[in-house]
């Protein structure tokens, strides 16, 4: 058997993909603000928007205050990422393909070690930092802008919003 969908819409593992290792998680910090951590392996991406966790989920109703990104390992050869919103409940529709990072460029990414925060109106931060998230529960997804495969990079993407 596949994984699927149930009729209550949760999403389904079986055989070995039950036991598949998560990439990402959420931290509890004082105050009222959150933290979604992702582990992004950029040689694992294509153009084609992918759920990059299957256990985090992003709150409906809450607004992206910043984006941290830290390189790893830095992104050589692919020319950019795209990282967003897909709808939870079908796991196909789009909140919005770019909504946190938008076109973010390998120039930006491809020191080791570097850290670069993304908020509201600075470039290549997403439509949705700084704004109130759509009305619905939301996993995170990443993609390559074109088809130029990134053959090395690994970034750990923070991402602090909290409820309004």
């Amino acid at each position: 058997m596949t994984n699927c969908l149930n009729a209550d819409k949760l999403y389904r593992k079986f055989g070995t993909g039950q036991a598949t290792a998560q990439t990402a998680g959420e931290y509890s910090l004082d105050g009222p603000e959150h933290c979604i951590e992702v582990i992004l392996d950029l040689t694992t991406l294509t153009q084609t928007e992918t759920i990059v966790s299957d256990t985090v989920y992003f709150p409906k109703g809450a607004r992206i205050d910043r984006v941290e990104v830290v390189a790893h390992t830095a992104a050589a050869t692919g020319t950019a990422i795209d990282v967003g919103l897909i709808r939870s409940s079908d796991r196909t529709t789009e909140i919005d393909y770019n909504g946190i990072l938008a076109a973010l460029p390998t120039a930006n990414i491809n020191v080791d070690g570097e850290l670069t925060n993304y908020t509201a109106g600075v470039t290549y931060a997403g439509a949705l930092v700084g704004a109130t998230t759509a009305t619905y529960v939301g996993h995170i997804s990443a993609s390559m802008t074109d088809a130029t495969a990134f053959t090395a990079g690994v970034l750990r993407i923070r991402i602090y919003y909290y409820a309004v």
